[in-house]
């Protein structure tokens, strides 16, 4: 299956929206002591009237500034190995920015709004990427993640559409009803964890016997149809509008 169409089952839960939003950097073990090491280096610089107090604004706001920046339309669950390697990237930049060098009046802040800049667009780009990746199989699948809100080990789940034939189509219906079926039954831990699976997160169900799965598996199979016929059309692909299922 193409790039694009691969990513179509993520295009409706996955656009950059107005909505809730997390920070990611402050997950990594080595945050605290890499940051608390910049700031004494202000002190010592000669740098312009106004650069030192913005620079340390900047490093002190990091956290709550990428959490007025990072908005996704999606949970922000990012891989450890992705973050640790953004956070390696971010670091090292740091480290050259402030490794005794001397900047020009106005110089400094504007360096250091950029590599904030890098940083956000990296992480929010790591995030959909996991997503877009796990949509690309047939069937419910996990990865492991780390939650940007909480900084814990959590498993996010998805949903794809890549399935080549019936029989396959099938097997992934099933293995749909068998993970809501194991879903937590805790009250209101279900509807919440159902809410999670892409494409659910309108479902107001609070039990599995409440669950219309006939209607679920009729609109989904709808969906995989439309990707197996645009499968078919050469050239540019449309964007397909994936149904909601009727929870």
């Amino acid at each position: 299956m193409g790039c694009q169409t691969c990513c179509l089952a993520l295009a409706v839960v996955v656009i950059l929206a107005p909505g809730p939003s997390w920070l990611c950097l402050q997950c990594d073990p080595n945050f605290a002591i890499r940051f608390a090491s910049y700031a004494p280096h202000l002190s010592r610089k000669s740098w312009g009237l106004g650069d030192v107090p913005a620079a340390g604004r900047r490093l002190r706001g990091w956290t709550q500034d990428t959490l007025q920046e990072l908005h996704l339309g999606v949970r922000a669950e990012i891989p450890m190995v992705k973050l640790q390697m953004i956070a390696t990237t971010v670091y090292g930049k740091l480290d050259t920015l402030f490794k005794g060098n001397t900047y020009k009046p106005g110089v400094l802040p504007v360096i250091l709004s950029s590599i904030f800049e890098e940083q956000v667009k990296l992480l929010r780009n790591a995030i959909i990427e996991s997503r877009v990746k796990c949509e690309r199989h047939c069937g419910i699948k996990q990865y492991e993640a780390i939650s940007c809100e909480t900084c814990s080990p959590t498993k996010p789940t998805c949903f794809g559409y890549n399935c080549e034939s019936s029989e396959e189509w099938e097997d992934a219906l099933k293995g749909l009803y068998e993970h809501i079926n194991n879903l937590s039954t805790q009250p209101g831990e279900w509807s919440m964890a159902l809410k999670q699976i892409p494409g659910f997160s309108h479902c107001t169900s609070t039990s599995l016997d409440n669950l219309n799965f006939t209607s679920i598996e009729s609109t989904l199979s709808k969906n995989w149809l439309n990707m197996m016929a645009l499968k078919e059309l050469e050239g540019d692909m449309p964007i397909l509008q994936l149904f909601a299922p009727i929870c």
